[in-house]
């Protein structure tokens, strides 16, 4: 998801190539998801048609432009991969990819394309086009009145580490009364504007934080580093436009691409794939192979889930604090999976706390794993294993069912039809009583074995693993 850096970018290719143009006309497509607040794509074209451009402002992720005379400002928001684009222009990626070109236009996804006309104060004197493109629709276009952040959604931000970062005494008293892990108080924009995923990681990691730590567990040396490093990272990341090749090589940004590998056809080199399961650019520094500890040893990345995303952490530089208890939580990947979901009231970006247990001391992490085939789903459903610490419990199953001693009677018309199975019933037709006794009941597929145990228990049997014959 394009951050802070990227859409500071935007912001400033914007304010650098349109200030002063005036918008001629604009070109837009119907969508019922991008247009909001009250507004279609009619009523928007229509409010900045004839207007002139004279800035263009951020808050956050959102940024939006400022027109002269009467009326509202269109603002802007990327959503998952939203990006502005100028003709004749690359969009302003957030990993660039190669499936994108700067010839074809109007761009694939356009929600609107500016048409500007050059002004006597104008920043340029050649007709410029400006496109705003959202492929997966995430993004939203609204207007609001000026000042823009006096209406919400903006004006519910917090504060933006590169705009206005608040002192060290002041960041105390924000997180005095936050609960929740870390990264998810961090990640949430009405704590800290602009801080998303990747940026909330690399904070993270350049303050060897945990990033499930629980805020009441930070230590007064780790909130002085944490203030530092959310304004020093996403002002890094602006001072080299948001480009990532140029981002610092011991950066967590740098590496943490290598998750995924894809191997094409008829290549022997493995491309990366980002979070969008594209393939994208290579970031890593040339020449080097891992990124490096203190001591030059090759750090170890692994990937957990916090507050719903997935969370890059170095093992050796980022500890939980101690008397903190780390409980893992393991789920299945690929669609639909737990993994996948995200709690109650998450959005994005909203910042989820991530402590799902009642103990404040215990942290429940989850660990994406490979999806199963569907052949290892079935077999594992023909399977019947209650697990704790690691033993397979006893199986106690008895049908309390007691039979009617009651001989039933016979009539005429059960006389001409034809018999029926009776098994595993008794002569009225009520399930017969059957306690089972410790044995082992044994398939024919592999492991498949059940420990039956005398007891009382459930008396549906529908979960015992059926004959494969």
């Amino acid at each position: 998801m394009p951050e802070l850096p990227e859409v500071e970018r935007a912001r400033k290719l914007i304010h650098e190539t349109c200030k002063g143009y005036k918008i001629k006309s604009v070109d837009s497509v119907e969508d019922k998801i991008v247009f909001t607040g009250g507004d279609d794509h009619k009523s928007f074209v229509q409010e900045i048609t004839g207007r002139t451009i004279t800035g263009c402002e951020r808050k956050g992720k959102t940024f939006w432009m400022t027109l002269s005379g009467k009326g509202r400002f269109p603002v802007m928001h990327f959503g998952m991969t939203g990006m502005i684009q100028l003709k004749g222009q690359e969009p302003t990626w957030y990993r660039r990819k190669p499936r994108e070109s700067s010839k074809v236009w109007p761009p694939r996804f356009y929600k609107f394309v500016l048409n500007l006309e050059p002004q006597p104060d104008s920043v340029g004197d050649e007709p410029v086009e400006l496109a705003f493109l959202d492929g997966r629709r995430l993004g939203r276009l609204r207007l609001l009145p000026d000042p823009v952040t006096s209406h919400p959604p903006v004006s519910a931000l917090g504060f933006d580490p590169v705009l206005n970062h608040p002192t060290l005494d002041e960041f105390q008293n924000l997180i005095a009364k936050k609960k929740g892990t870390v990264k998810g108080m961090i990640m949430d924009q009405s704590f800290s504007a602009g801080v998303g995923n990747w940026v909330a990681d690399e904070v993270l990691y350049q303050a060897r934080i945990h990033p499930s730590c629980p805020v009441n567990h930070l230590s007064p040396q780790n909130i002085k580093d944490l203030h530092y490093q959310i304004r020093a990272v996403p002002l890094k990341a602006v001072e080299v436009n948001a480009e990532s090749r140029q981002f610092p090589e011991d950066w967590l940004f740098r590496w943490r691409w290598s998750k995924g590998k894809k191997q094409f056809k008829g290549k022997n080199k493995a491309e990366e794939i980002d979070e969008e399961g594209e393939e994208a650019e290579e970031i890593k520094p040339a020449g080097k192979d891992y990124l490096a500890l203190p001591n030059g040893k090759p750090a170890t990345i692994t990937f957990i889930e916090v507050g719903g995303r997935t969370t890059a952490v170095v093992e050796e530089l980022q500890k939980m604090p101690e008397g903190v208890e780390i409980k893992p939580k393991i789920s299945k990947g690929g669609k639909g999976s737990q993994s996948k979901k995200r709690s109650k009231g998450n959005d994005s970006d909203d910042g989820s706390s991530g402590l799902t247990s009642d103990d404040e001391n215990v942290v429940e992490i989850t660990t994406p794993v490979k999806a199963t085939t569907a052949r290892q789903r079935a077999r594992s459903d023909k399977k019947i294993k209650l697990e704790k610490d690691g033993i397979v419990q006893n199986v106690k199953i008895e049908i309390d069912e007691k039979p009617s001693r009651k001989p039933r009677k016979s009539t005429s018309k059960s006389e001409t039809e034809p018999p029926t199975s009776t098994r595993g019933k008794s002569t009225n037709g009520k399930p017969r009583k059957s306690k089972l006794t410790a044995r082992s009941i044994k398939s024919r597929g592999k492991g498949s074995q059940i420990n039956l145990e005398d007891g009382e228990g459930s008396s549906d049997l529908s979960d015992l693993p059926s004959d494969p014959s």
